[in-house]
């Protein structure tokens, strides 16, 4: 192929152009491969596994980007005419309803998906062993985060302004405290929004044990190692290369047991480590059928 492509004159795609293409193929962002329906969604999401909800450009699959088949659309000014966003706003809701997919703000703090079969391994990498009381006393949650907890554990799911009553936090004043404590719990897989209500508009709450029981169940027979491994792994087949510290902050995975599942993938041969793409700043972990 590379001498047919010399003697007709073209240029071979770059190692960039070709880790792009294959984003724009797993990721959807093209025309023929976009999302058309709620089953489209779904198999979308089983097949990547994880994947941001609105948020583009963040180095994962994007519903939204799936959506409208094309790389980061462009956000628009009045984002209720946007029909991706419109889609994706709806899917959010329909799938968690279902149990079909976990939703929250997971990846990168930002609202995204997980597919039932990745979730135990997200789940083992988060939650800490002795629950959220053992969290607090180790200095690993928040004051109002735990708060939180204990008016949902006591009470069961409940509205937001309940929780702001509840945890101290309903002035005005004490809104960005609450909203971080909301952010805290879901990333740390200990709290998640299960409803949202019209009228008047507010956000229902629950503990992550009481609505993903099971899979926290599934979670504690698997290894961390393992965990990352199946993560990290269905990572790089989908987006084909990256740079490792910055997997390990986006999925909140710890950094050692990043570099002990590429360690291990190098050694399969599925990927090649410390490589240089062109004008792409950093070094990267490339999967191997494009070196």
């Amino acid at each position: 192929m590379r001498s047919a492509q010399r003697r007709s004159g073209r240029a071979q795609p770059s190692l960039a152009q070709r880790l792009e293409e294959h984003r724009d193929f797993h990721f959807r962002r093209m025309p023929s491969r976009r999302i058309k329906s709620e089953r489209d969604a779904l198999g979308f999401i089983n097949e990547v596994g994880f994947c941001a909800a609105f948020t583009a450009g963040m180095g994962l699959p994007c519903i939204r980007e799936a959506v409208a088949g094309e790389r980061e659309p462009e956000m628009p000014e009045h984002i209720q005419h946007d029909y991706a966003i419109g889609v994706t706003w709806r899917l959010k809701d329909v799938l968690p309803a279902r149990r079909e997919v976990y939703y929250g703000k997971a990846l990168g703090g930002r609202p995204g998906f997980i597919s039932l079969e990745l979730l135990p391994a997200f789940l083992k990498l988060r939650i800490q062993p002795g629950g959220y009381l053992a969290m607090y006393r180790q200095g690993h949650l928040g004051h109002c985060a735990k708060l939180v907890m204990d008016a949902l554990t006591r009470r069961g799911a409940a509205e937001t302004r309940a929780l702001k009553l509840s945890s101290g936090h309903s002035s005005p004043g004490r809104r960005a405290a609450f909203d971080g404590a909301m952010k805290e719990l879901q990333e740390k897989f200990l709290a998640l929004k299960i409803e949202e209500r019209a009228d008047p508009f507010t956000y229902v709450w629950d503990t992550l044990a009481h609505q993903w029981g099971e899979a926290i169940r599934a979670s504690r027979s698997m290894r961390a190692s393992e965990a990352a491994y199946r993560i990290v792994s269905r990572y790089f087949e989908v987006a084909a290369y990256g740079n490792e510290r910055a997997i390990a902050r986006l999925l909140a995975i710890p950094a050692v047991l990043v570099d002990s599942a590429s360690r291990r993938l190098e050694r399969e041969g599925r990927i090649v480590r410390d490589q240089k793409i062109d004008r792409i700043a950093g070094r990267y972990a490339v999967v191997s059928e494009y070196l």
